[in-house]
Order: C-alpha cells, then sequence, then structure tokens
C-alpha cells in the first residue's frame, strides 16, 4: 500500500484570501486554511471565482521566497483546491527573489469547478468540498469506502448499481461502471 504525503503550508505561516477590494475573504494564522471549504464551498456563481492569496511564514527552514519555496506553496494550492474537484490557475504577483518569507508572496486564482465529464458540465451539478468526480482507475470498493468515510456512514452500507439494478463488483473499476450507465 502506497501511502502519499500530503502536501503542507509552510510551518508558523499566514496565509490570507483577499478580493479585488484587497477585503479579506478568508484567512489562517495558523498553516491551517482549506482554499475549497473557505472559498468554495458557499460560491455558486457561474464564472471562475478570482481572488488573491497572501502566504507569509516565520519559520526558520523558509528564509527567502527563493522559486523552490513558490513552487512549494503552488503546489500546495493545486493540491488543496484540485483534491475537491476544481481547476485553478496560479499566476505570481510577486516575484521570487531573496524577499523575506516573513513579508507575504501574492497570487492571482482563479478557481472553476472542473467537471472532467462533459456529461456533468451540461448540468451544472455543483461541486463541492465533498462532491467531487470519482476518479476512473479507482476501483468500487474504494470509492464506497471513501464515501463512508466522508459522510460518516457505518462500514458496508454504502453499494453502487449497474444500470441491471445488481450491485457493482467491488474489484472493477469506476470507469467501467460509468460506461455500462452510458451505454445501458
Amino acid at each position: 500500500m502506497v501511502v502519499e504525503k500530503m502536501i503542507q503550508w509552510p510551518p508558523h505561516s499566514k496565509i490570507t484570501c483577499l478580493d479585488f477590494d484587497n477585503k479579506i475573504i478568508a484567512e489562517s494564522k495558523r498553516s491551517r486554511l482549506d482554499l475549497s471549504d473557505s472559498l468554495m464551498l458557499h460560491y455558486h456563481e457561474e464564472k471562475p471565482l478570482t481572488c488573491y492569496v497572501e502566504v507569509s511564514t516565520k519559520s526558520k527552514e523558509w528564509k527567502c521566497w527563493n522559486s523552490i519555496n513558490v513552487r512549494r506553496v503552488e503546489s500546495r494550492i493545486a493540491y488543496d483546491l484540485e483534491f475537491d474537484g476544481y481547476k485553478v490557475k496560479i499566476d505570481r504577483i510577486s516575484k521570487p527573489s531573496k524577499a523575506l518569507c516573513k513579508r507575504p508572496f501574492r497570487w492571482l486564482l482563479e478557481i472553476s469547478a472542473d467537471y472532467g465529464d462533459k456529461g456533468l458540465s451540461e448540468e451544472r451539478k455543483s461541486i463541492g468540498t465533498r462532491f467531487r468526480v470519482a476518479r476512473g482507475d479507482a476501483s468500487i470498493k474504494t470509492i464506497q469506502a471513501e464515501i463512508e468515510r466522508i459522510f460518516g456512514l457505518p462500514r458496508g452500507c454504502v453499494c453502487l448499481f449497474t444500470p441491471e439494478n445488481k450491485k457493482a463488483k467491488p474489484r472493477s473499476l469506476i470507469k467501467s461502471l460509468r460506461n455500462k450507465w452510458k451505454n445501458g
């Protein structure tokens, strides 16, 4: 079993999300901010959300905003939003330099829903923190367990069905189940 290490915000960081009038939309002073929850959970506009994100840190390991540290934060931003089914375009407002990480580094984000499947985008289904498109290469068993975990349901209570109203085989892939529903 491969365990992926979660990408973290810099330790001892302050994260601030601002609109174009520099009004604070969301912020955290404890290195803990879920961008999907904070920015997109209650955003219901048709157009993408555009905002600024500023990050600063007092960590001794993070001395200056060099290109490596900037890319690390960009990876965190992308991971946070893409994990929950959003597309994000990240543009740097600040430039990598020898500027101390105690000073905020600023990015411009354009966040939109990644519906993945053309059928879903036509329906304009809401994708929020808990609602995202399952990966096609995931097994039925994995997705059932993930639904149970996310919603706090008892083990074994979620079951995916085929169009013939039969239980989907636990080892089959989500992609094959989708194809059955499309063609069935």
